[in-house]
């Protein structure tokens, strides 16, 4: 069995790298959206706290406002800021009726007096401008002055953005630095936690290299649960190779020595030839080559079973029992053969075709050879699958049931045959963790069961 471990382990650590990446994209992703919300909601938050402070300052002016026949004044500021020059603070009032207007002193480097705003009885106005270069928020408010001409008044109410400016960069830069390190922490995390997680795959990449290496036999115990089935799996494709490497060497051991003594005989019989009268030597030779031949193919039987495989769908043995079956009848079609089949189409074998035609084609081949009417075959399926072939023949006597199923024995001599097909069925079910057992057919012959695991 040949793994490429390298590749196991690249595709092992490509998976981690993949991991790490497309969380790293995702928690960026998801932290870039949070921030930019968290960002909008702290803005909108800045600038209802503004908007709020001028409307405070509108009321103030409000309170202390005088309307007279001089024009707009107001005796008291309400805010010390009012009366500095370039403090950030500015307010207007201005008369829509009359031009007449007020502004702070702090206003008269502004042009805040100049255009005023569009205003809507009752309404707070709260919008971004420019006095001169600078930007600035600015609140404005009109209301009915109750003075003897009604006045129309707009309160007019601004204050620099540098400061609230400089709040929000100050959170963006925290805000950016916060989530930074968090996406740093959580990636550091989520690395530790996928090496952790995927320390059962590095230690089952480990063990197969060391399968590899000849310092292993089988996995060990304890993986999780969901990778049991992988190493299951993967024990037993081991186990396969093994047995499968196993069969080679015995078969080839076997058929070495299963040519030993043919060989000799040969090498004898060529070296004296004169030893060899009348025929003998003849006889001798095709004597010594069927048996030769006979190991030939009985090793080749061993060495090609394949046995249960770990991937690969369920075979229906309907249908290999319908293709024998069939292939029989035509075979022995001068016989008249009457041929009854039960097998549920949902009597399913995980494994080799090649095995399975084996075994059944043996087995049927023999029903069809000793029987003298009828061959029934049945199947059933429980904790174990059943298969039962039947014939009306001669049966075996219960004294050479065990015999007919070693290598070379035949229960009728006269038969042709080389009396290895029930040895090699044998071989095929011990592989597949199966049996076989001969009895008495209620059709008067053999009855030939054979066990499998479902």
């Amino acid at each position: 069995m040949k793994v490429r471990i390298k590749t196991s382990i690249g595709t092992n650590v490509g998976v981690q790298r993949r991991l790490v990446v497309v969380t790293a994209l995702v928690l960026v992703g998801f932290l870039t959206l949070t921030g930019w919300f968290l960002d909008r909601a702290f803005q909108a938050s800045i600038r209802a706290g503004v908007e709020e402070q001028l409307r405070l300052v509108i009321y103030s002016l409000m309170g202390t406002a005088k309307v007279d026949a001089t024009g707009i004044r107001i005796d008291e500021l309400p805010q010390p800021r009012l009366a500095l020059p370039g403090s950030g603070l500015y307010a207007t009032i201005h008369d829509r009726r009359t031009a007449r207007q007020w502004r702070s002193p702090s206003a008269p480097a502004t042009d805040m007096g100049t255009a005023p705003p569009e205003a809507v009885l009752g309404n707070f106005r709260f919008a971004e401008a420019h006095t001169g270069a600078k930007p600035h928020f600015e609140l404005s408010y009109l209301a009915i002055w109750d003075d003897a001409n009604e006045s129309e008044l707009i309160f007019r109410v601004a204050v620099d953005q540098g400061p609230a400016l400089a709040v929000i960069s100050n959170f963006r830069r925290i805000l950016i630095w916060g989530l930074g390190a968090v996406a740093a922490l959580v990636v550091a995390a989520q690395m530790l936690a996928i090496r952790w997680g995927l320390r059962p795959l590095r230690t089952l990449a480990r063990e197969v290299e060391e399968l590899e290496e000849g310092r292993r036999q089988h996995l060990s115990q304890g993986y999780p649960k969901e990778l049991t089935g992988l190493r299951q799996n993967l024990e037993r494709f081991i186990v396969h190779e093994q047995r499968r490497r196993t069969r080679y060497r015995n078969a080839l051991q076997d058929l070495a020595h299963s040519l030993k003594t043919p060989l000799a005989v040969l090498r004898n019989a060529i070296a004296n030839p004169a030893s060899n009268k009348g025929g003998q030597s003849r006889d001798l030779i095709i004597e010594q080559l069927e048996q030769m031949d006979q190991a030939v193919t009985h090793q080749l039987s061993r060495a090609t079973v394949v046995g249960p495989v770990v991937v690969g769908k369920p075979i229906a043995l309907v249908g290999i029992v319908q293709r024998l079956t069939r292939a029989l009848q035509t075979a022995y079609a001068a016989r008249g053969l009457i041929v009854e089949a039960d097998i549920p189409s949902a009597l399913t074998v995980r494994g080799d075709e090649g095995d399975l035609m084996e075994m059944l084609g043996n087995l049927l081949e023999n029903a069809f050879k000793y029987t003298k009417s009828r061959v029934r075959v049945s199947g059933e399926s429980g904790a174990r699958i059943l298969l039962r072939i039947e014939d009306d023949g001669p049966g075996i006597a219960p004294a050479i049931r065990d015999a007919v199923l070693s290598r070379g024995a035949r229960g009728d001599q006269a038969a042709p045959g080389q009396g290895i097909g029930l040895s090699v069925v044998c071989e095929l079910l011990a592989l597949y963790g199966g049996g076989l057992t001969i009895g008495e057919s209620a059709l008067g012959g053999a009855r030939v069961e054979i066990h499998l695991p479902t």
